[in-house]
């Protein structure tokens, strides 16, 4: 029975190795292997990944928001800024 750990590991080497729709297969060919309790750890690493891309997406897009928000005034284009 592979650790946490070892399957954390598996999924970074098919994430080197393969994207998007590929890296789903693989990740799916490598559960067929698992037994239930195994597929749930697998199933609460790949949530914890996506949560964490989400994350740093979101805040990406608010940071890129403020930047516009707080220096949209200094290149003098006083039109593209919201009034308050």
């Amino acid at each position: 029975m592979p650790s946490r750990a070892e399957i954390d590991r598996r999924v970074d080497e098919l994430a080197a190795e393969h994207s998007g729709q590929e890296f789903a297969g693989a990740v799916a060919a490598y559960a067929e292997g698992l037994d239930e309790a195994e597929r749930g750890v697998l199933e609460a690493i790949l949530l914890q990944r996506a949560r964490a891309l989400e994350d740093a997406v979101s805040d990406r897009f608010e940071a890129k928001g403020w930047l516009r928000r707080t220096f949209g005034g200094i290149s003098g284009d006083e039109a593209k800024r919201r009034p308050r």
